[in-house]
């Protein structure tokens, strides 16, 4: 089996994986994105294989909207060794950092909830780079561990407007 009929059997995985329920879907994609890191010879993907099994699945933060959107995505996607990782690395953040529309920075770009594993501070980034702290501003520190913001992190979080 050739190296594009590998990929393409991984994008067939990742639709297939988008239109199960939450669980399912968080286990396959620890599958897949096992098995793009072994294909891609990558380290891209430890990330989200290391959030993904390591926390419990129903306080993973997903939309509709966010699945609905990979679906497209996914579906319209014609498989390329040059692009697949980087499609695959923003689908994962999509589904599984907490997006939603109306949620932009002032770049009208897309936020993602993040969270400081030291101190377990949310914050949001943006597509952009664009970081705006939840509750209040993490300090930069060495050996600062960054996971995803589970939905227990996100209830009854105050977004802070003035960080200095």
């Amino acid at each position: 089996m050739n190296f594009n009929t590998h990929l393409e059997r991984n994008k067939l995985a990742v639709i297939s994986a988008l239109s199960s329920d939450k669980s399912i879907l968080i286990g396959e994609f620890i599958i897949i994105l096992k098995n793009s890191a072994s294909l891609l010879k990558t380290d891209d993907f430890n990330f989200w294989i290391d959030e993904l099994q390591n926390i419990n699945h129903s306080e993973v933060p997903m939309t509709k909207y966010a699945v609905v959107d990979a679906q497209k995505s996914w579906n319209e996607y014609k498989s390329s060794k040059t692009t697949f990782k980087n499609i695959l690395l923003d689908t994962c953040e999509n589904l599984f950092t907490y997006w939603q529309g109306d949620d932009l920075c002032s770049m009208q770009g897309q936020f993602y909830y993040y969270k400081d594993k030291n101190t377990n501070l949310v914050f949001k980034q943006s597509v952009f780079g664009y970081i705006e702290y939840v509750d209040r501003a993490i300090k930069k520190s060495t050996g600062t561990q960054f996971g995803i913001a589970l939905i227990s992190d996100l209830h009854g979080i105050v977004v802070v407007d003035d960080l200095y």
